[in-house]
């Protein structure tokens, strides 16, 4: 008889409309066991360029965006292209993963997951665009969020 593995504890929320217009998100997803795969400004500057291309293809907003050596931020809302959230990071991850292969990387670049907090109307944009801008500060990447060139707003927060 074959053992049974302990049942993963499901990612997302049940029953959540994750294309629901004009929710906003703050998603956060990790590189495959942890590994530093954002340290190539060129592979860097290339995945930035496919987070914006995702967004819009896909028709979404991305506020704010952080790449770190090993995981990545953002604040991200479906608006109204009903194309829920959970594809975007699909797509992205997707492309990125292959274009890692061509930087020396081979299987998967991220972990099978990503965290997702669906933003409630009374927590405040701004104080979470700031946690996510100055990631790099705290971790003494940079003097400067503005100085740290893999992070930055794309779309003007919805306040």
């Amino acid at each position: 008889m074959k053992d049974k593995l302990p049942k993963r504890k499901p990612t997302r929320l049940k029953d959540y409309d994750y294309a629901s217009t004009n929710a906003v998100f703050f998603l956060t997803v990790r590189s495959q066991s942890n590994r530093q795969v954002f340290k190539n400004p060129d592979f860097n500057f290339k995945c930035i360029d496919y987070i914006k291309e995702e967004k819009v293809r896909l028709g979404h907003a991305v506020y704010v965006f952080c790449l770190m050596p090993d995981h990545l931020h953002f604040l991200i809302s479906p608006l109204e292209s009903n194309i829920p959230v959970t594809q975007y990071m699909n797509g992205l991850i997707s492309k990125m993963t292959r274009l890692s292969w061509n930087y020396g990387y081979s299987g998967k670049l991220m972990q099978r997951s990503f965290h997702d907090h669906v933003v409630r109307e009374e927590e405040d944009l701004r104080q979470i665009a700031e946690y996510i801008l100055y990631n790099p500060v705290r971790k003494g990447l940079a003097q400067k969020w503005e100085d740290y060139p893999y992070c930055g707003l794309i779309d003007p927060l919805p306040i």
